[in-house]
This record gives structure tokens, sequence and C-alpha cells, in this order.
């Protein structure tokens, strides 16, 4: 596998080798070591998985300290457009957000540091998203940013979006805990 930073300090985009043969294909999705050699987190706490039609917006999740996580994040079948933003205070990228496109056909994955939100666009119907976490799910903890107020082109006309995503506090009106 290999790891890339993004312009995110601490989020990088895992491209992984997808070995094929005549009865399909395999990727090994983590590798413990690997991630331990390059700092980043190897210990994963909870998995969860969405399944979203296309159009549909997830995010801008993430986790309050004490409970705050790193996370990775796959797309396993579809295809989604993946948004981390960082909500660190003292980063340099602080406000500023990237886009990684996941699929099916790409064995790419991202890596996003605790600090950071996290968010997509399913881009096909049956979009499968897959979530390794590093702490568990505490719901006093769990919050977000609004999905439209970061400044992130979502290439959408008639985005999906829960209620509760709908009315999560603006980027402006955030504080910080990270």
């Amino acid at each position: 596998m290999q790891l890339q930073e993004t312009a995110i300090k601490g989020c990088f985009k895992i491209t992984h080798l997808e070995h094929h043969d005549s009865r399909g294909s395999f990727v090994k999705w983590f590798c413990r070591e690997r991630f331990e050699n390059a700092g980043l987190c190897s210990d994963w706490a909870e998995v969860y998985g969405s399944i979203s039609r296309r159009g549909v917006i997830r995010g801008l999740h993430f986790q309050k300290p004490p409970a705050d996580h790193a996370k990775i994040v796959y797309c396993l079948e579809g295809s989604a457009l993946d948004v981390v933003l960082d909500l660190r205070s003292s980063s340099a990228s602080f406000g500023q957000h990237i886009k990684v496109k996941l699929s099916r056909e790409s064995p790419i994955a991202i890596y996003i540091p605790s600090g950071c939100a996290h968010g997509f666009l399913a881009q096909a119907d049956h979009t499968l998203m897959f979530y390794q976490v590093s702490t568990g799910y505490v719901p006093a903890l769990d919050s977000g940013i609004r999905w439209n107020s970061a400044g992130i082109d979502w290439p959408t006309d008639t985005p999906i979006v829960s209620t509760r995503d709908q009315t999560l506090p603006c980027l402006a009106e955030f504080i910080s805990p990270f």
C-alpha cells in the first residue's frame, strides 16, 4: 500500500495494490505494521458500514474529545466523493477541506486524523462505505458541521440530506475543541 499525505497534515490517501486472477481480485485493506511505521493509528475500536443511494450527502461528522477518533474510510461498492474538513484550530489548514474520489473500481481509502470532520456524497446507487474508527461511539460527544457551510462544492443539484445533518452548526459558528 502507498500512503500519500494530503494538503491536510496527518490525512492520507491510501492506495492499495489490487491483485487479479481468473477468480477475481484480492486487496489487503489494512496492515498494522505499515500504519505503525508511518506513525498512524493502528488500533481500531469499531467498524461501521453505510449504504446510500445516489445523491445522498452524509456528514460532516466527528466526535469531540475525549472520544475523538482517527478514521479510515473505504468505498466497497458504488462510488463516493469523500470530504475531509480540518477542524484543528492550531492547524495551518484549519477550515480547509480536501476531496477524494473513492470507488469500488479503484482500491483507494482515506485516513482521517482526529480533529477532522468527514462526509461524502454518494455518486451511485447502493454506495457501500466502510469505516474503521479508533474510539467507540459516544452519543453525547457525536457532532458535526453543516454540509453546506464550509465552502465545499458538492457536485449535485438535488442533495439528499438527513434532518440531523441539515441542522448541524455552520462552520462559522463552530468553536473548535481540537
